[in-house]
């Protein structure tokens, strides 16, 4: 018999058993689908996790008072001669509601040096207009998010409209709404931060924001460090130096950690799937012990007709091999389905930000990337624990003394 014949022999053979090797290759199914599902969605989680913090500098750390303190100039040039800093921006912000012909958007408007917000945005580009200078109190900058309309049909504000600002503030513990209008000097393109939300923030300049938010001091300021690998450094030292009287958030670090818990996550979930996988393979093992002792007699009759040993051994080997090829390639396109409507739910269930304000939502999408190798490697490892787990019961059946077997009942 060649190898053809004895796959065709193997194969009807487990069709005469069909609800076994229906329920055995089933689990290997399972067990190949969840390593090819939880390998496209974590590859795609990492990589929207990394778009996410791309779109803000990796060399960044954002600081802000604890108390004690104030942020002002003499601060920020304390700072900027640590050894590894490359550069400090001071900043104001303050939630505001952003009007225009009756319609209201509610952002962070932020007071700052706009010449070095590509040293914060890397990506940052404009749709239209540029930056405000330092000097003009009554120009502003919309994220491309807050420039368009809640209904979607028009824009929210364009290129030289005036929109007025408005907050509130406490005066003698009494409410007192402040507005000024500002002229929209330029339109952002989308940017995708979830971490400094761009899109949903306006910027003005620093003379104008502590004039309209009446701050003597800053809220907080920016850090740019030589090297993202000098974050750690500055941070001890700036420690060292104010103690705890300072907030010290470095996005890298938080991109470091979401990757270690999502990979400790997805490490033990794959785990889980190998467990699948050798459930399957005992399945296997059972499957193949059960038809040799079903079949002792067709064994025996083989070997009467002049199959050898090893013939019967490649006979049911092959029907543990068959179920690992369709298990694992079944499970291989399970997987990757699975994978696509893990992400869309996710897409629909995950979201940063108030679900009453559009605006300021971020909806999280997460396209799934599967790794070629990783598909066939998973095929593979499926294919050859069928094969092993599959020896055992093979290699018994090929051992049998055929009177012995003809003679059993």
């Amino acid at each position: 018999m060649n190898i053809f014949e004895i796959f065709s022999f193997s194969f009807e053979a487990l069709k005469e058993r069909r609800v076994r090797a229906i329920l055995t290759t089933l689990m290997v199914i399972m067990g190949a689908g969840l390593i090819v599902a939880l390998n496209g969605t974590g590859n795609g989680f990492t990589n929207f996790i990394n778009s996410q913090f791309s779109s803000l500098g990796a060399n960044v750390l954002i600081i802000s008072p604890r108390g004690g303190i104030d942020i002002d100039k003499a601060l920020a040039d304390e700072i900027s001669r640590i050894d590894g800093v490359d550069d400090v921006l001071l900043f104001i912000q303050q939630t505001s509601s952003i009007t225009l012909k009756g319609e209201s958007q509610t952002s962070i408007v932020v007071g700052v040096d706009q010449s070095k917000l590509p040293l914060l945005f890397p990506t940052i580009s404009f749709q239209s207009g540029t930056f405000v200078s330092e000097t003009d109190n009554v120009g502003i900058v919309l994220g491309n998010e807050l420039a368009r309309s809640s209904s979607g049909e028009e824009p929210f504000a364009s290129l030289g409209q005036t929109v007025k600002v408005i907050y509130q503030k406490y005066v003698n513990q009494q409410p007192v709404i402040i507005q000024r209008s500002f002229v929209v000097r330029g339109i952002l393109n989308y940017v995708g931060s979830g971490i400094v939300p761009v899109d949903q923030m306006a910027f003005i300049s620093t003379s104008a924001a502590k004039s309209f938010f009446d701050r003597e001091n800053f809220d907080g300021l920016y850090v740019i460090t030589e090297d993202p690998n000098l974050n750690k450094a500055v941070m001890e030292r700036i420690r060292d130096i104010y103690g705890n009287n300072l907030i010290i958030i470095s996005p890298q670090v938080i991109s470091d950690m979401i990757h270690q818990v999502s990979s400790g996550v997805y490490l033990f979930i794959r785990i889980v799937a190998m467990v699948s996988l050798l459930v399957a393979s005992v399945g296997i093992i059972t499957t193949l012990q059960t038809s040799v002792m079903e079949r002792i007699k067709e064994i025996g009759l083989l070997k009467a007709l002049g199959f050898t040993n090893r013939l019967v051994l490649s006979i049911f080997l092959c029907e543990a091999t068959i179920i690992g090829i369709m298990g694992g390639g079944i499970g291989v396109i399970l997987g990757m389905t699975l994978s696509y409507g893990m992400s869309w739910i996710l897409g629909r269930s995950l979201h940063i930000g108030a679900p009453s304000e559009a605006a300021n939502v971020l909806t999280i999408q997460i396209i799934p990337v599967f790794d070629f190798w990783n598909i066939i490697s998973t095929w593979i490892l499926c294919v050859a624990l069928s094969m092993i787990s599959g020896f055992y019961p093979s290699w018994r059946a090929s051992r049998l003394d055929p009177v012995e077997a003809l003679r059993h009942e």
